[in-house]
């Protein structure tokens, strides 16, 4: 059984959302991250109707590849906590943020313009 059926069927609690982030919110997620890497680099754009703003990545893809939505799936936050506890740290910060870390287990470091 994975997470998300776990969490539906109440054999496991459900993640913590942040402030501001609600279970059924869209957030676009590479398609590298699907098949299994993990998020190592995640930002958030102005949110949308549609959707809330954030791309989580692997951070590995290259430039050319981000201009493809193909290269994306659309996941609910609830999905994407489920999967990856830890963006639940991330994921309350405000449009035009980025986070990366070097691997899965490291804390996330935003990045910050100059």
């Amino acid at each position: 059984m994975d997470e998300l059926s776990a969490i539906l069927d109440g054999t496991a609690e459900a993640p913590r959302l942040p402030p501001g982030l609600f279970a059924d919110d869209v957030l676009l997620v590479s398609r590298d991250v699907i098949g299994g890497k993990p998020v190592l680099f995640a930002w958030r754009d102005q949110p949308g109707e549609a959707d809330s703003g954030w791309t989580l990545l692997a951070g590995d893809e290259p430039d050319e590849w981000l201009e493809d939505l193909d290269r994306f799936v659309e996941r609910t936050a609830l999905d994407v906590l489920a999967d990856d506890p830890s963006l639940g740290g991330i994921l309350g910060a405000p449009p035009d943020s980025a986070y990366e870390r070097d691997r899965a287990d490291a804390p996330w470091v935003e990045l910050v313009e100059e």
